[in-house]
């Protein structure tokens, strides 16, 4: 493997560090990813072809494992939900009043909804802070492009937080058999 390969991909691993627990939002999960991506590139190394942006490549893999990730832990989570529907009204139980906990979710929710490419560009111009110049570079777009991108999957990502935010307090508030209903109606 070439020394400068795996020189450069250490100098990268402060900023995919800050990528990955933007993704994550778990110093835990962030670490498992990070070491991940880490293990892949350097796997993958031969992949890699020189010249081109190291650091778009990284982002990328490091994405990809994120999102693969993510729909292992949703098939997970759809299961026992069906498992959870199908309890007796007296083995639910629903949350108090912690609103902080209902608007995570509703957030967690509604991020899920974007495609992958929205999520991955809200990271990257919100999270990691990047300029939209080096995220149109990136995405070999132009900047004005990554500027109504990102506005538009904000706007997005409110919309489907307000849509949500209703379905989510009910949920909270009522009995196990609205639960459901809902669930069954949805």
């Amino acid at each position: 493997m070439k020394r400068d390969y795996v020189s450069d991909v250490e100098a990268l691993i402060p900023t995919l560090q800050r990528f990955a627990r933007s993704l994550a939002r778990n110093a835990a999960d962030a670490d498992d990813l990070l070491q991940d991506t880490l293990e892949r590139a350097l796997g993958r190394a031969h992949q890699f072809e020189p010249g081109t942006n190291l650091r778009a490549w990284m982002f990328t893999i490091m994405r990809n494992r994120f999102y693969t990730e993510c729909r292992r832990r949703q098939r997970v989570r759809d299961h026992a939900a069906e498992r959870h529907l199908d309890a007796a009204d007296g083995e639910v139980a629903v949350l108090g009043d912690q609103m902080a906990r209902v608007e995570a979710c509703e957030f967690s929710r509604a991020f899920a909804k974007l495609s992958g490419d929205e999520r991955s560009l809200l990271v990257m111009a919100t999270v990691e802070e990047m300029p939209y110049e080096t995220i149109a570079q990136l995405l070999d777009v132009e900047v004005g492009t990554v500027k109504s991108r990102v506005s538009r999957t904000r706007a997005k990502l409110r919309r489907l937080q307000e849509a949500d935010s209703g379905l989510s307090l009910a949920r909270a508030e009522r009995p196990a058999a609205a639960l459901a209903t809902i669930a069954g109606s949805a």
